[in-house]
């Protein structure tokens, strides 16, 4: 745990730094060097991570090209590829690596005006992806392609969302994002959608618990089996309710905050895009989340853009005695994430951080 929370009071240093305007001439060059660092880790690691067995032995299985698999034709034909030619995992996670920390960073660089805050963020709630799976690589793809929509360049966006459905099928959803971050919703709206979005879809759960019987042998047993997995929790240690109740707070807890000083960003478009994005996100996971936890993937696009919503809203605070009262909030909320996140969630598949010279 010393290794993450080293890099958690490094970033939260710089991130302060940064807010304050006292490294204005080199954010960008520190940016770059503390994300170089951070892609070394992320393919540095052995036996490291959430679904490295899964990984790792569909790797050691790909023993020609083009062979059937349930992964995504990309991730597959990478696979495959650097299984024939060098026969070395460290090479996958290097180029996988490569490809999302080239995605992240430019990303980053491109629409957050404070780019190490945005990587502070990424760190506490997900390690800033040095333990990528999968969907980590097509959600940094999408965050990629926000600068698409914001200049409206569709084939552009559409071609992201390609690309990024080529590492996880969940990219598609993201389609509604061209929609979304420009459309003009009242701000209550938006908490009455998140309210019906649970109500209904826990209507939707509890009628087809009772009344899944009567529908005959085959669809309940279908039924049945959706249902239980609706309390499967994904390898986490902890319970359906903590994941719900941790979920809330995260997320309606930084649109609250946006909320309440939105009248202050009336004429920024671009914040309310955002913002826009982020409520979808946290409408489609309380949409689902009672009737599956494995659909709350589909929200992960949307969820990501609070690493770019929170260094705007930062950026837009002139008085420095609101942005220190804000940045001691965010770096207590944050601390508490992150050591959740290790705790709570996986903790014996993070902790210690295990590398190739340690085997």
């Amino acid at each position: 745990m010393f290794l993450y929370f080293s890099i958690f009071l490094s970033l939260a240093f710089l991130s302060f730094l940064e807010i304050f305007g006292l490294i204005n001439k080199i954010k960008s060059r520190l940016f770059i060097l503390v994300s170089i660092i951070l892609f070394c880790l992320s393919f540095l690691r052995w036996n490291t991570g959430t679904d490295w067995q899964t990984y790792f032995e569909f790797f050691n299985n790909s023993e020609s090209f083009l062979q059937e698999s349930d992964f995504e034709w990309g991730f597959a034909r990478i696979n495959e590829f650097v299984k024939i030619i060098f026969n070395n995992y460290t090479i996958l996670l290097f180029i996988l690596g490569f490809i999302l920390f080239t995605f992240q960073s430019i990303a980053i660089l491109k629409l957050s005006p404070l780019p190490i805050t945005s990587l502070f963020i990424l760190w506490a709630s997900s390690f800033a992806n040095i333990f990528f799976i999968r969907q980590s690589i097509s959600t940094v793809i999408l965050l990629y392609s926000i600068q698409f929509i914001q200049n409206k360049k569709l084939l552009n966006f559409l071609f992201c969302i390609l690309l990024a459905y080529l590492f996880h099928r969940t990219s598609l959803i993201f389609i509604i994002a061209w929609f979304i971050y420009n459309i003009n919703i009242k701000y209550y709206k938006m908490l009455i959608i998140i309210a019906i979005s649970i109500f209904i879809a826990s209507l939707i759960s509890y009628f087809l618990n009772i009344f899944g019987g009567l529908l005959g042998g085959v669809i309940d047993q279908k039924i049945s089996l959706y249902l239980a997995d609706s309390t499967n929790t994904m390898g986490s240690n902890v319970s359906l309710s903590e994941i719900i109740f941790k979920g809330f707070i995260n997320k309606i807890l930084i649109l609250f905050i946006c909320l309440l000083f939105i009248n202050q960003y009336k004429k920024n478009f671009i914040f309310k895009g955002y913002v826009n994005l982020y409520w979808f996100g946290i409408v489609i996971y309380f949409s689902t989340i009672s009737l599956s936890i494995a659909l709350i993937r589909f929200s992960f696009p949307f969820d990501v853009t609070a690493i770019i919503l929170i260094p705007i809203f930062f950026i837009n605070l002139k008085n420095n005695m609101h942005r220190l009262f804000l940045f001691s909030f965010l770096f207590l909320y944050l601390g508490v994430r992150h050591y959740s996140v290790i705790v709570s969630n996986y903790y014996d598949l993070y902790v210690p951080y295990k590398s190739i010279f340690s085997n």
